[in-house]
């Protein structure tokens, strides 16, 4: 699905359904660096494409595949360790809140543990993490790191719940591990999946802009649509589509966010105005943005 590099046809059909028919949504995003570990990556141009047979929201072209494993492998583990109060993470937690004791959760892609930290003395947690200074800080906290491959391998199923955090958006073959976590589940086992929320961006002419699709490792986003399309694909019941957005931001910020983005596509044309200079754009300005919402 993915040239390992910088092939003219990039990205030829979805990661999700493996259909050849999509559409390009908004104008194409320009090429863009981004720092890890001190090493600049420079990501090839791309357009947003939409999925005409599940829905999904997707990268026409991405960093190579052996770029993409030295980014990884340069970001910082402390990068995801935060004080909590993502309304994603604080929504997991009510709703685990509503387990009872005893029960065994899985965290596919823990980091290091921030979601689960303080739910294993009532729980059996279970986690998934490649990088290894992150997984070091999950087991200090109380969570059991199981790989993939022993999954896969049937050990530790009947899971009471599975996580799915900020890990959709990376995947290359998306539907191919929901599959295979939805086999993990006990009968009324649920599984959460938390990420971007395509339908949510309101600037649909630069939605390659938006900084969830500027970030190297993500691919795609889900939408409405695709959200009803995995669950019967897969055979399971939407329990419930919860949108928030993924920073806890203050109000004053999200009104500033709101100017800049307003500002940005009326005056980007004429970037030396004065309006642009007051909403605090210059030339080199990229899009703005309120952040996503994301779906559970």
């Amino acid at each position: 699905m993915i040239q390992e590099s910088g092939a003219p046809n990039g990205i030829t059909v979805c990661p999700a359904c493996g259909g050849a028919e999509s559409t390009q949504v908004g104008q194409s995003a320009t090429a863009c660096d981004s720092v890890a570990g001190e090493k600049v990556f420079r990501h090839p141009a791309y357009a947003i494409r939409r999925c005409a047979g599940c829905g999904l929201y997707f990268k026409s072209h991405t960093l190579a595949l052996g770029e993409l494993a030295e980014y990884y492998a340069r970001l910082e583990c402390e990068t995801f360790e935060h004080d909590g109060n993502f309304p994603t993470d604080q929504f997991l937690r009510r709703t685990l809140e509503s387990l009872p004791n005893g029960s065994k959760v899985l965290d596919f892609g823990c980091s290091t543990g921030r979601i689960l930290k303080n739910l294993t003395s009532r729980f059996n947690c279970f986690g998934v993490e490649l990088n290894e200074a992150a997984a070091a800080m999950a087991r200090g906290r109380g969570i059991r790191i199981v790989s993939e491959n022993q999954l896969r391998a049937g050990e530790s199923r009947d899971f009471d719940a599975i996580l799915l955090t900020d890990v959709y958006e990376h995947l290359l073959r998306p539907v191919e591990l929901v599959a295979m976590l939805a086999k993990l589940l006990k009968p009324g086992g649920w599984l959460a999946i938390v990420t971007g929320n395509a339908d949510a961006i309101r600037t649909r002419d630069t939605i390659g802009e938006f900084w969830y699709f500027r970030v190297p490792g993500h691919f795609q986003m889900l939408s409405g649509r695709h959200v009803d399309w995995l669950a019967d694909t897969l055979e399971l019941h939407v329990d419930a589509l919860h949108r928030c957005s993924h920073y806890r931001s203050p109000l004053k910020d999200r009104l500033r966010q709101y100017v800049q983005s307003f500002a940005y596509h009326q005056f980007r044309r004429a970037p030396r105005g004065g309006w642009p200079r007051f909403c605090g754009l210059s030339r080199s300005s990229t899009a703005p943005s309120d952040g996503p919402a994301h779906p559970h």
